[in-house]
C-alpha cells in the first residue's frame, strides 16, 4: 500500500522519518539513540509517533 503525499499517519518507519526531515536514515538513527526523537523499537524497526515527528520539526524551525 502507498503513502499518499500529504497522508498523516500514527506512526512512521526510521525510512519514512528520514524521507519527511530530509536526512539519512542512520541521522534518525542517532536522534532516536541520543533521545532527541523518541521511538518504539518493533521487531527489527523502529516506530515514532507522529507527535514525534512534529515536535522535531517544530524544534527544527
Amino acid at each position: 500500500m502507498r503513502e499518499h503525499v500529504g497522508e498523516i499517519k500514527e506512526t512512521y518507519t526510521v525510512q519514512e522519518v528520514a524521507r519527511l526531515l530530509k536526512c539519512s536514515d542512520q541521522t534518525v538513527r542517532k536522534f532516536i539513540k541520543g533521545h532527541t526523537l523518541h521511538g518504539v523499537k518493533v521487531g527489527r524497526g523502529w516506530r515514532i509517533s507522529h507527535d514525534e515527528v512534529s515536535r522535531l520539526t517544530r524544534l527544527q524551525d
